[in-house]
């Protein structure tokens, strides 16, 4: 049994009176009123094989679920039992208690390990990913948000984020060793994502944007939140066409992963009857680039006055770092790509080069820093204040756990309305074809957007920002609009 991947005992979460019968399994108290902090969760265990999910204890005089061993569908199945509470409270703020979920329904959630970045820098921890996804699904079962007779198990797996095969080995062990019906995935999981997808067939909504190719090869399992590539890098280049920021030369640096979508800047580019000065590839593997240094060079002896640094953010440090030492400053036009977009890792950055630079971003940073109201990020922040009993700032710069409780609540939004939408029939095809038809979306951390049955990528909307040093922060500087599409 892998230990990549693993789930919580007890946390079938479905309709309240399943989360009661679980509190007296546990020992804790499932009607303590919303006002009080709901406990910590509790450790982390392996994952059992599907035949040995460990059931809830029922409470006296009502039989406990049969479990027959089979396992002939996309969801486990256990028979539907009607129960309520001994004693009902009136005046508590609990939904009424009516049926155990009939099919409990495992969600791999995908998270990177950030430890040994933490311990450098505590800025760049991301909190309890596990209790983040936990807290959103304790609100569907404790609003009764879940479609009648369906219950989400959660099933989580950590990744080392600069390793490939450790986000292969989760994806393996959520897919055979857990069996998940459909999977989230935070950042930088792309190669997992495309692993579950391709390899297993199994649905996942993965963070980051990714190659126009790997959404067809990944049809129809692979989605993301972020829009796929091309359109990014397209409309991040026609900001600075728009923006006059090509009256100058203007210089790429950027990873060979993006070839497509830099191929597709370039026709960008060109269309406008213009041309890139200078471009340097790397392979962006690992912390830093040995091509960090050469980009740099190549901008000094191209004489760019405009930098489109494409990279992780490491290699962003390395270009800035260099760039000071040789006493060079050009402007700079970031991305979200790397996360440069997120404050912790912007303020890792020399101000001398740094400060005043503009980003394209597909997120909703910044808001907190211009006095932008965001309904949705307030309702997800409250709840899993609720939820953990921990207090969150909403203040700039904007945290790394601030920043990861809102893409859960996101991607875990979305598997909510899969779920309702194929809920008649559960089965995974359905639920792909309920995420293409599942409308208009205004997530919590990022922009607003749609999937189609011929577009796999959420958002349609971006805009600029631009970085504070003073801050430090950045501090978004228009209103959302359309991403650009390939015929404008």
């Amino acid at each position: 049994m892998s230990k990549t991947a693993r789930t919580r005992p007890g946390r079938f979460v479905a309709l309240t009176v399943l989360l009661a019968l679980m509190a007296a399994a546990c020992g804790s108290d499932g009607s303590e009123p919303a006002s009080e902090a709901a406990p910590q969760p509790a450790p982390s265990q392996e994952a059992p094989a599907p035949d040995e999910v460990e059931q809830p204890e029922s409470p006296a005089g009502e039989p406990a679920p049969a479990d027959d061993g089979s396992d002939d569908t996309d969801a486990d199945e256990a028979p539907a039992t009607t129960a309520a509470p001994d004693e009902a409270d009136a005046s508590t703020d609990e939904p009424p208690a009516t049926t155990v979920p009939s099919q409990i329904v495992r969600i791999g959630v995908a998270f990177p390990d950030l430890a040994a970045f933490a311990v450098l820098n505590p800025e760049f921890g991301i909190g309890d990913p596990e209790a983040q996804a936990l807290a959103v699904v304790d609100q569907w079962a404790r609003e009764g948000l879940l479609p009648p007779g369906i219950g989400v198990e959660l099933v989580f797996g950590k990744y080392n984020i600069i390793s490939d095969s450790a986000k292969l080995g989760v994806c393996t062990s959520l897919a055979q060793d857990s069996e998940v019906f459909a999977a989230v995935s935070s950042v930088s999981f792309t190669v997992g994502a495309e692993c579950l997808a391709t390899r297993f067939e199994i649905p996942v909504i993965d963070a980051d944007g990714a190659p126009p190719s790997l959404y067809q090869r990944g049809a129809p399992w692979f989605f993301t939140l972020r829009a796929d590539h091309g359109k990014h890098l397209r409309s991040y280049v026609q900001w600075a066409i728009d923006n006059g920021m090509f009256d100058g030369n203007v210089g790429v640096y950027y990873e060979t992963r993006l070839d497509e979508g830099v191929d597709e800047m370039r026709e960008q580019v060109a269309a406008a009857g213009l041309e890139i000065a200078s471009e340097t590839a790397t392979s962006g593997e690992g912390v830093g680039s040995p091509e960090d240094p050469i980009a740099v060079q190549r901008f000094i002896a191209d004489d760019v006055d405009l930098v489109l640094p494409i990279v992780g953010g490491s290699s962003l440090a390395g270009v800035l770092g260099f760039s000071e030492s040789q006493g060079y400053r050009p402007m700079y036009l970031s991305t979200d790509y790397g996360e440069q977009t997120a404050d912790i890792q912007a303020k890792t950055l020399p101000v001398e080069q740094y400060d005043g630079a503009v980003a394209v971003t597909m997120k909703r940073v910044g808001e907190v820093a211009a006095g932008m109201a965001n309904e949705q990020a307030e309702a997800c922040l409250a709840n899993y204040e609720r939820y953990s009993g921990t207090d969150i700032e909403r203040s700039a710069p904007e945290s790394g756990e601030y920043g990861s409780i809102l893409r859960t609540c996101d991607l875990l939004s979305l598997v909510l309305a899969g779920l309702h939408g194929a809920a008649d029939d559960l089965t995974k095809e359905n639920f792909v074809a309920a995420l293409e038809n599942s409308g208009d979306f205004t997530p919590a951390g990022v922009a607003p957007g749609s999937f189609g049955p011929g577009d796999h990528s959420l958002v349609d909307h971006y805009r600029a920002i631009r970085w504070d040093a003073g801050c430090p922060c950045w501090v978004a500087m228009s209103d959302f609009t359309p991403l650009v599409s390939r015929d404008s």
